[in-house]
């Protein structure tokens, strides 16, 4: 079956809250992110690349110095086997005091084949390949063009260290005979790695900061738009009796007290309709009062059998459905105040069915009670029974041709602190389309009767912090669902 839920009581539905303050959360988070990681990541990456331009700059003149110390050709006659022999060990004593004064990582001399020829690292045989070159193919090229170059900012596997390495031709005369590499390592990165992950720290304490500051902030706006959305329900069920007040002096004040001046205009026109529709029905009952009294008198001076007495009894029974419907009127139009008590479901349920007894007997109605005694709700007594008359008059007069009408209640929620009472009758169901308007005021299907009687029940629901449901299928019955606050236990 299908559903169809009245307003619920106490504010909007769950999934239309709480969006406004997530957008202002996100988006102070956003601009907390975009604001102090952004510039952050911006000054990390221009630190890390003036550093690196300066040791670019270190590199190429620490280069040219330790070529021009090469010079004279004198590498280029170490050949393989010459590990131990005077020129070899006065080299690399020369390029190790170079490395020792330029706190290199490590220098070595190549030929023109990408061999060593001596090298500071211990171990390096003459003749050995220089495996670091087969990474640096483009800058050993401009080498032999007779450039002075250097590499990226690169990292090795095995200590994570960083380093940077330049590159010098050596000459002997006008000629390029060999080449040198410097290795010197990049001792900033250590403070750049500082400086980048207190960018991040920076940034989670900012996001934390701001995700609070904007709750707050969140809080400080929603909550007034949140009562100013509860006030509108309240105004838009009818309730004009709570004043709108909210402690704001920003244009959410001034909405507020723009609302609260229009509850007590509508407050104001609402208590003279009130006023002029008891007038009214006063007016009308007096002459009807009049018209069922000489009715009645004319209906006891005919005699028995006399058709024109037929005629008066219809004329009186026609008075007492105008009187109902004034009664409807004025109950929809001046609803009291609900006074809430602990109330027992069953015995409501049992005095309405007793009022209604001769009309179910008169339709071929038959009633089950499945009420347990238990089950209390906590609201207006006197409403919630004439509630409960109008669903099971409503069902009754549903089956023109005869069925069942069954009561039911029971807790529901996941701490039973509700009750539901259902009333489901064996009639031929509600269409969609009069499904959709069953709570309408003045709405009625039937040629008789004013309309109100579930705008009533529904009003009555909502007075007493509940609400009604209707399920229902053309063919397959109709089950109207009163749910009221359970007392608490």
């Amino acid at each position: 079956m299908t559903g169809v839920q009245g307003p619920v009581v106490g504010g909007i539905p769950l999934r239309r809250q709480g969006g406004l303050g997530r957008r202002l959360v996100f988006s102070f988070v956003t601009l907390a992110l975009l604001g102090v990681g952004g510039s952050g990541w911006v000054l990390y990456r221009q630190a890390l690349a003036s550093l690196e331009e300066q040791l670019a700059a270190h590199l190429v003149s620490e280069a040219k110095l330790v070529s021009s110390g090469l010079e004279r050709g004198y590498v280029t006659r170490l050949q393989p086997g010459m590990d131990h022999t005077h020129l070899h060990r006065y080299l690399r004593d020369q390029l190790r005091a170079t490395q020792a004064a330029l706190r290199a990582r490590r220098i070595y001399a190549f030929d023109l084949d990408g061999r060593s020829l001596v090298d500071t690292e211990a171990g390096t045989r003459i003749g050995r390949e220089v495996h670091l070159l087969s990474f640096h193919r483009r800058q050993l090229e401009a080498v032999w063009r007779g450039e002075v170059v250097h590499t990226e900012r690169f990292s090795d596997e095995d200590t994570g260290d960083h380093y940077m390495t330049g590159y010098a031709p050596i000459y002997n005369g006008d000629d390029i005979v060999a080449g040198v590499g410097i290795d010197i390592g990049a001792g900033y990165m250590d403070a750049i790695v500082g400086f980048k992950r207190s960018i991040y720290l920076l940034a989670g304490i900012g996001t934390l900061l701001t995700l609070f500051v904007g709750i707050g902030v969140a809080r400080h706006i929603t909550r007034p738009v949140q009562r100013l959305v509860t006030a509108a329900l309240e105004i838009g069920r009818g309730n004009l009796e709570r004043e709108i007040h909210v402690e704001a002096t920003d244009e959410i004040g001034y909405l507020g007290e723009t609302m609260e001046e229009m509850r007590r205009k509508l407050q104001a026109r609402d208590a003279q309709l009130r006023q002029m529709l008891a007038g009214v029905a006063h007016e009308i009952r007096n002459p009807l009062s009049g018209i069922e009294i000489y009715a009645g008198l004319i209906a006891d001076e005919l005699p028995e059998g006399d058709p024109r007495k037929v005629h008066i009894q219809k004329v009186s029974a026609e008075v007492r459905t105008l009187n109902l419907v004034i009664s409807e009127f004025l109950d929809f139009a001046r609803p009291s105040s609900p006074q809430p008590e602990d109330v027992r479901f069953c015995q409501v349920v049992d005095d309405a069915a007793f009022l209604l007894s001769p009309e179910m007997e008169a339709a071929g109605v038959t009633f089950q009670g499945e009420v347990p005694r238990e089950v209390r709700v906590h609201a207006d007594p006197e409403q919630v029974k004439r509630a409960v008359v109008n669903l099971m008059k409503n069902g009754v007069q549903a089956m023109r041709e005869g069925g069942t009408l069954t009561v039911r209640a029971r807790h529901i929620g996941d701490t039973g602190d509700r009750v539901a009472l259902e009333v489901e009758d064996t009639g031929p169901g509600v269409p969609e389309e009069v499904r959709l308007r069953l709570f309408e005021p003045f709405f009625t299907t039937r040629e008789k009767g004013s309309g109100l009687g579930l705008a009533i029940v529904q009003k009555t629901a909502e007075t007493n912090a509940g609400h009604v449901e209707v399920d229902s299928e053309p063919g397959r019955g109709t089950i109207f669902r009163l749910v009221l606050p359970a007392v608490p236990t």
